[in-house]
């Protein structure tokens, strides 16, 4: 299978027209794609741009969980207050009012002493 060097000349000519022509074909496909990426882009810009709140408009994120800090902060303290001032006033009720909120049903239906009404311990 001798092949003369005008026909390997030809053969690596039409190899070239068919490189070229790939060529052409992925420059195409790549500007399309950079084209949607440049609408994706724009598009993002836009939601981005309504999301984010101006400068001048209402606290910064910082400021919010600043807030809200301080709120947890100033409620767990009101609440250390309460379990407190509940303590205290338990130690001054009188022992048969004590032992009607021990035999008083729960929210679970049950006694604060883990029996239900009738005597039965709860499960």
């Amino acid at each position: 299978m001798a092949t003369t060097s005008s026909e390997i000349l030809a053969q690596l000519a039409a190899g070239q027209t068919d490189l070229q022509a790939g060529q052409t074909e992925i420059i195409e496909t790549l500007n399309t794609q950079a084209q949607v990426l440049r609408l994706i882009a724009e598009r993002l810009g836009v939601i981005i741009e309504k999301l984010t709140p101006a400068v001048s408009e209402g606290p910064t994120m910082q400021e919010l969980l600043a807030e809200l800090v301080t709120r947890v902060g100033d409620n767990a303290a009101l609440l250390r207050r309460i379990d407190r001032r509940t303590e205290s006033m338990a130690m001054s009720l009188p022992d048969d009012v004590v032992r009607a909120m021990k035999e008083a049903p729960g929210a679970n239906g049950n006694g604060s002493n883990g029996h239900t009404p009738g005597g039965r311990t709860a499960s």
